[in-house]
């Protein structure tokens, strides 16, 4: 009878003093260099202010109980409270323009600098990370949690600041008060107590959100199917809704069992140990007091204005603690951003400058989709270890490919579904590296040059090309349009790919918003329409080389033959390679590549082909009886 063995989690690597100190200098440098001014004018409002602002209250209350102990005149009482409303009243104004006004403006600012950073970062990693869904988990953590945190970690630096302000003085003022030190001492021994109790609840914290944040993240993506309308008309004429309604109910029921899991956990140490220890030292002050009031060691007024300095000395040391404590959490959720952060992609930049295009060769290339390598996002190398996973598979996508594409020539190249044609467009534009043999790039390893001018001679549609939410002008440029500079090539590009009359029928013309996201007077596209936008990017730009993956599947057979004519008239001179798994595009071909689960299977022209009566030409038979059937 075989046992099942249960599957044990990795555990997070314990972090020392000295790494939590760096995790939390490094993001605060970050806090410096986007929104200096932020942490500038933080440490000033909600450091010195409210620490001055919290000590003049400590002593003006003991001096206002002393005033009325020893019997000082009426008109110096009035005049202490007049002098506080007034500081009072500067205050308030000072702390509001900040809360609503300079502050959100500023975080604002944070949180751009930090986007920015991991959306360039993001632009850097392999796609093949896109593969492994922990990259998603991590992905998402880092774009939580990297600015939240970093404001986090400067209030609770200001606060402290705020404090110790406050605690110099109430403890100095309590000295002068001539209070029995031994409160004193208690309410520090408090203190370090509430560091270990709040030590154990954030590693109970970041323990509960890291169990979350996958099931937070399908909660996201439920929603966003919901909302967003590509999925509305499936939702309403398929079953879907009930399969969607039923994992959000059972992803409901997920959180629900963490939530109690680490629920009962934070219960017993805060709820319980934590609230009954701090009010047995509360009580245990009041009542050591109250003895000394009796013994006549301390005057009523004394009494009364030091058990609020006490009580506030109890919840500085208190949140002074538990915000010193937090910098351990803070380092854990950190940890994820900048282990993404210093993520190395396998696919690098060579520093060659690319030449014009002469020759694109594949020599013996395969590739795997391999699973048992995740990447990995360490901040400390010296955490990793590659774990092991016996069971972890692999998917073969192409395998021992050798073809050869000269500057002019058009290029097909053609199978079913799966075949691995999606794969090699991939290959060549160094999306992903082989995993066996190399392409070279006028005889010399693509790895050698520099990657992002080597896309730059590379022009592809993608066969799930996606429109974005801005004009169409800057659809068709990719980017930023300049209506002087811009305005002919993008017309140009878009009657080439056949939008004209869709263009002409729209009234602010290429200035129009496509998708009503954002816009209630954009447009939503038809399929064809978006993929001419689509392949108007390619005519756009000065390529070298086109990519035209299945770039006719949106269109009807007419618009099929017309986008064909069009590409051949503004390809003159150019290299195109076709995709396709439909073969109304391979007559106008030099030469053909039929490929067959993953292996180059036949390469020829059409006629040579067809005379060799072999798997293309069952594939273009099989598509013509289909034609003429209909």
């Amino acid at each position: 009878m075989s046992k099942k063995i249960k599957e044990k989690k990795p555990r997070e690597p314990r972090q020392s003093l000295l790494r939590v100190l760096r995790n939390n200098f490094v993001i605060f440098g970050k806090v410096c260099k986007y929104a200096p001014d932020l942490v500038i004018l933080a440490f000033l409002e909600e450091g010195v202010l409210q620490g001055i602002h919290s000590s003049i209250y400590a002593v003006f209350t003991l001096h206002l109980f002393n005033s009325l102990d020893t019997g000082e005149p009426f008109s110096k009482i009035v005049f202490l409270i007049g002098l506080m409303a007034l500081w009072y009243l500067v205050f308030n104004v000072l702390d509001r323009s900040w809360h609503r006004v300079v502050k959100p403006n500023l975080h604002h600012k944070l949180n751009q600098g930090i986007h920015t950073e991991l959306f360039r970062k993001t632009r850097e990693i392999d796609v093949a990370c896109y593969d492994d869904p922990e990259f998603y988990n991590d992905f998402v953590w880092a774009m939580d949690e990297a600015s939240s945190r970093s404001i986090k970690i400067l209030e609770d630096l200001t606060r402290m600041t705020a404090r110790f302000l406050e605690l110099i003085t109430v403890l100095g003022t309590l000295a002068a008060a001539k209070l029995d030190t031994v409160i004193i001492v208690v309410c520090c021994a408090v203190g370090v107590v509430n560091c270990i109790v709040n030590h154990y609840g954030n590693k109970i914290s970041y323990a509960s959100q890291k169990e979350r944040k996958p099931l937070y993240r399908k909660q996201s993506y439920i929603n966003r199917v919901y909302h967003l309308p590509d999925y509305a008309k499936e939702i309403r004429i398929s079953r879907a809704d009930d399969l969607l309604i039923r994992e959000a109910d059972e992803n409901s029921a997920k959180k629900v069992k963490v939530s109690k899991k680490y629920g009962i956990k934070f219960f017993f140490i805060y709820g319980i140990f934590y609230n009954v220890l701090m009010e047995a030292v509360s009580l245990g002050i009041t009542f050591y007091m109250f003895l000394r009031l009796l013994d006549g060691a301390m005057l009523v007024g004394v009494f009364a204005a030091s058990t609020g300095l006490i009580w506030r000395v109890r919840w500085n040391i208190s949140d002074f603690v538990q915000r010193l404590a937090k910098f351990h959490e803070h380092s854990l959720f950190l940890e994820k951003y900048y282990g993404f952060l210093a993520y190395k992609p396998k696919v690098v930049s060579g520093k060659e400058e690319v030449p014009e295009f002469e020759s694109l060769e594949l020599k013996n290339v395969s590739f795997t989709y391999d699973f048992s390598d995740k990447p990995k996002y360490q901040w400390h190398k010296s955490d990793h270890k590659k774990p092991k996973n016996e069971n972890s598979g692999s998917a073969d996508a192409l395998k021992g490919i050798d073809l050869k594409i000269k500057k002019g020539e058009k290029i097909a190249i053609v199978g079913y579904n799966g075949a691995g044609k999606t794969t090699l467009i991939k290959l060549l534009m160094r999306l992903y590296d082989p995993t066996v043999g190399e392409v070279l790039y006028n005889g010399k390893s693509a790895k050698e040059y520099d990657i992002s001018a080597y896309r730059a001679k590379i022009g592809c549609v993608f066969q799930d090309f996606k429109i974005f939410s801005s004009t169409i002008a800057e659809n068709v440029m990719a980017g930023d349009y300049n209506d002087e500079t811009d305005a002919e090539n993008v017309s140009r590009s878009l009657e080439a790919a056949g939008f004209n009359d869709k263009l002409a029928s729209l009234e602010k013309g290429t200035g129009t918003m496509l998708t009503r996201e954002f816009d209630k007077k954009g447009t939503n596209l038809s399929g064809g329409e978006s993929q001419k936008v689509a392949i108007a990017r390619v005519f756009a730009r000065p390529y070298e080389l086109w990519i035209m993956d299945e770039p006719s599947s949106a269109l009807d057979p007419v618009a099929e033959y017309e986008l064909n004519q069009s590409i051949l008239k503004y390809a003159e001179g150019k290299t195109v390679i076709f995709i396709s798994h439909r073969l109304s595009t391979t007559r106008m071909a030099d030469r053909i590549y039929m490929f067959d689960s993953g292996r180059l299977a036949e390469v020829g022209s059409h006629e040579e082909l067809m005379a060799r009566n072999g798997k293309y030409a069952e594939m273009f038979n099989l598509q013509a009886e289909k034609y003429v059937c209909g």
